[in-house]
């Protein structure tokens, strides 16, 4: 049988390796952390990205573990006035699958859980190369692995796209992310309810929905800095910074701060990177962040390696050949995954307006108006496509 290293244990690497398990494979998975985990913290996935997971199995999960929002509701953050409402009772109905949020630990348990393969830990990739159709691996603890197929999935500072490719220097975007759980009792009813709640103003927005039923609330917030800030998810950051960055918003803004515990807030720099459009080179190719990083202004970033894991399986299942399965999911994936790339690196400068009427009467291209959410890659043909658009 074809043997497959997954580089990567995250969300993009496991949907993979239950992909491949569901063509018929047995990848094994090489994560450089001791055990498998993830950040403390809200991730939404779209119906895009819904129908692989429930096509891997996920359906009832999803159901039972994660909020379904009726509506996205956008308000300005000064004025507390509604500038939008978007539906998303209907989502399932137009797009054939929901539109769910739920804590990210959550959905990495149920990976793993569903996963139950070769899972080897304490594995940092610090080279690889190709010799005689096989791939060779070397590991920073001395040790070494051998593969006929790899798959990098190490993320946004990704090794194997280092190793492979000369990639330019990511450059700083102009924006910050500041994230936080916080505990529901913490606030009042209005932050449990199943709706995605996203206060903006000029080059800042903050955005709130619950995870864990009613339990937290995960606060995102995004805001423009002159500054270079730290590209990690795990840099602490201080109550009183976010909230001078939003002085003067809204009460429920004030709150939501406010209740946000000691030592639990964290900020970010986000870096814009060039699109690769290869991502294959020999028996090696690359999957979600380590191939498309992209700015979270469209919430893409899983949903998108979660649709590079659904086509990498099926492809794998279409072709006996392994480098033309290889190649069949590079042909598929690289204009789409370039395309979400480039709508969400522009999404702060829609979202994040210099008047916030602008969003209410010129609303921008949303994910909607887009098409993203109707893409199915469970159903999606396999080859060069074109990119569909509803605008």
């Amino acid at each position: 049988m074809t043997r497959i290293a997954i580089i990567g244990g995250g969300i993009g690497g496991l949907t993979a390796g239950l992909a491949l398990k569901r063509a018929g494979f047995d990848p094994v998975i090489y994560e450089r952390a001791p055990a498998f985990g993830e950040v403390g913290a809200g991730i939404s996935l779209s119906p895009n990205a819904v129908k692989v997971l429930e096509w891997l199995g996920m359906t009832e999960f999803l159901a039972e573990n994660a909020n379904e929002p009726l509506e996205q509701l956008l308000f300005h953050g000064h004025t507390g006035e509604t500038l939008m409402e978007i539906d998303r009772r209907t989502c399932r109905e137009i797009y054939g699958g929901s539109y769910y949020q739920m804590h990210r630990a959550d959905l990495m348990d149920e990976l793993v859980r569903l996963f139950g393969g070769n899972c080897q830990f304490g594995k940092e990739l610090v080279g690889a190369e190709q010799s005689d159709g096989i791939a060779k691996l070397a590991f920073a603890d001395g040790s070494h692995g051998e593969a006929d197929i790899v798959i990098g999935a190490d993320g946004l500072r990704s090794i194997l796209r280092d190793i492979l490719f000369d990639t330019p220097e990511p450059t700083f975007s102009g924006h910050v992310a500041w994230r936080a759980l916080i505990p529901a009792d913490r606030l009042g009813p209005r932050s449990v309810e199943r709706s995605n709640i996203n206060h903006i103003g000029a080059g800042r927005n903050l955005v709130t929905y619950p995870v864990r039923g009613t339990e937290l609330v995960n606060m995102v917030a995004m805001s423009r800095s002159d500054d270079w800030a730290e590209e990690s998810w795990n840099a602490k950051a201080s109550r009183d910074d976010i909230a001078a960055v939003f002085a003067g918003w809204t009460d429920y803004v004030d709150q939501v701060i406010a209740a946000i515990p000691e030592d639990e807030l964290y900020r970010w720099g986000l870096f814009v990177r060039e699109p690769l459009m290869q991502w294959t080179k020999g028996c090696f190719t690359l999957l979600g962040d380590a191939a498309h990083p992209m700015l979270p202004f469209m919430g893409q970033g899983a949903s998108s390696a979660i649709e590079d894991a659904g086509i990498l399986g099926r492809a794998f299942a279409a072709e006996t050949n392994p480098l033309a399965a290889l190649s069949l999911y590079g042909q598929t994936r690289v204009e789409r995954a370039a395309f979400l790339q480039a709508e969400s690196n522009v999404g702060g400068d829609r979202l994040q307006a210099l008047d916030p009427y602008q969003l209410r009467d010129n609303p921008p291209k949303n994910e909607d108006a887009l098409g993203i959410f109707k893409y199915d890659p469970v159903t999606a043909p396999l080859g060069k496509q074109a990119i569909e658009t509803t605008a």
